[in-house]
């Protein structure tokens, strides 16, 4: 359930996949909450890889969207101000990822920064 998770600073609902994470103490429908962006991030999980790949693919030396799904690994994201977090990918050891989004099926994707 949901706790509070000193490593991200964050209250956190950790799943397999991504780890929903909110700065403040969330109401009572935060489950509720975590698992409609949790399913959205996941249908929408290729063309984030896309955007992703299409900022920084010549950075991190991916050759296609399939290789950046691969090394994404398990995203932090944070309903409350619409960014998605990427501590543990495995593009490269030295950099986390970062992008916003404004609509919550993740179909606007804005800002990708790389940040190390």
């Amino acid at each position: 359930m949901i706790g509070y998770n000193e490593e991200i600073g964050a209250y956190t609902i950790e799943y397999d996949d991504v780890i929903v994470c909110w700065d403040e103490e969330p109401d009572e429908d935060c489950l509720k909450q975590a698992d409609a962006v949790r399913k959205a991030y996941n249908e929408n999980v290729r063309d984030i890889a896309q955007v992703i790949y299409d900022e920084t693919g010549e950075f991190f030396g991916a050759s296609d969207v399939d290789e950046v799904i691969a090394g994404l690994a398990r995203p932090q994201i944070y309903p409350d101000n619409g960014q998605v977090v990427y501590c543990e990918h495995t593009l490269d050891n030295e950099h986390i990822i970062t992008f916003e989004y404004s609509a919550d099926d993740f179909s606007d994707i804005e800002y990708v920064a790389v940040d190390g």
